[in-house]
């Protein structure tokens, strides 16, 4: 099975080195990396020329999911996974990937664990491979960064191209998708470290808002209003017990 990488890039010339190195200690033969760049002004095309393995472009672009589906549509890989240009494979994640799809064929995404570094520490996030679970995305049990994720080529072709106006909840706009329609299957491993820095666009963003939005659409979209009901009726005891 052929692994795509894909990472969206702009002026990550401090930290992008870490990811594309993450990737290559995987010792795995069968992949591709391939970055997109929004035209950075850093040192960050300086970078990508090390590397001849690199697949990369850098243009100017209309924000991070523009560049995840210019990504997608260039890859040629049977497994997709997203790295963000700040965060890192962790070692044997491709290992334990290609052996969990090959355990349970019909799979159609992987999910495992990840370490998540903040500037107040670090944890261990354990999503969940339930529909319902993710829905309450407060209980942070959606997997929360896409390092953590693996999935079969056609479940994104199925799902579509990530919306260009949301550059805030595209994860959960996907993944709520691809929960609600495909087979995931949950591994106890670790596959990788988010990194957040309290400067990043998820730090610095009003994701709980965002996150709230794209849940309620998905939702009526869905024609689920049992569930939609449950949904506020969870979100308000939410509001009111955070008072």
């Amino acid at each position: 099975m052929k692994i795509s990488v894909l990472t969206p890039s702009y002026n990550t010339g401090k930290y992008v080195e870490r990811a594309i190195q993450s990737v290559i200690n995987q010792r795995y033969e069968s992949f591709e990396h391939i970055i997109v760049d929004g035209g950075s002004k850093d040192d960050s095309l300086a970078i990508f020329k090390k590397y001849d393995h690199l697949i990369w472009i850098s243009e100017p672009d209309k924000g991070q999911s523009d560049a995840m589906n210019k990504a997608f549509n260039i890859s040629t890989g049977d497994i997709i996974v997203y790295l963000n240009a700040d965060d890192e494979f962790a070692p044997n994640a491709f290992t334990e990937i290609i052996t969990a799809f090959k355990n349970k064929p019909d799979t159609d995404m992987v999910v495992g664990n990840l370490v998540y570094i903040h500037p107040q520490g670090s944890n261990i996030r354990v999503p969940s491979h339930k529909y319902s679970d993710i829905v309450q995305y407060w209980l942070n049990l959606f997997p929360n960064n896409p390092v953590s994720y693996f999935y079969k080529r056609k479940l994104q072709e199925k799902v579509g191209e990530f919306p260009l106006d949301d550059h805030y909840a595209m994860d959960i706009w996907f993944l709520l998708k691809a929960y609600r329609k495909f087979k995931i299957v949950k591994i106890n491993k670790i596959l990788g470290t988010f990194y957040s820095d309290g400067k990043n666009k998820t730090a610095v963003s009003d994701v709980g808002f965002h996150l709230h939005e794209v849940v309620k659409k998905h939702l009526k979209n869905e024609n689920q209003p049992l569930l939609l009901f449950f949904y506020f009726k969870l979100f308000m005891g939410r509001i009111k017990t955070s008072k």
